[in-house]
């Protein structure tokens, strides 16, 4: 039985990741709301390195999640 890794994930030029400045001005929210979000497992992300990323759709499937109503 041929077992192979998994290719690495496609770059995605539609969905690029965001670094944390943008993704709070996308959401019109402070770099610290973004973070207690973040901790508390509202929004998905990736860290690298000491970088700490998100991917768009990731953050706007969040943010449907959270709608009310």
């Amino acid at each position: 039985m041929d077992t192979k890794a998994p290719p690495p994930p496609a770059t995605d030029e539609a969905n690029p990741l965001l670094t944390e400045k943008q993704v709070a001005a996308y959401l019109s929210i402070t770099p610290r709301h973004l973070y207690s979000w973040r901790m508390a497992g509202f929004i998905p992300y990736y860290k690298i390195g000491r970088a700490i990323r998100f991917r768009k759709a990731e953050v706007d499937e969040a943010l449907a999640r959270m709608r009310v109503g």
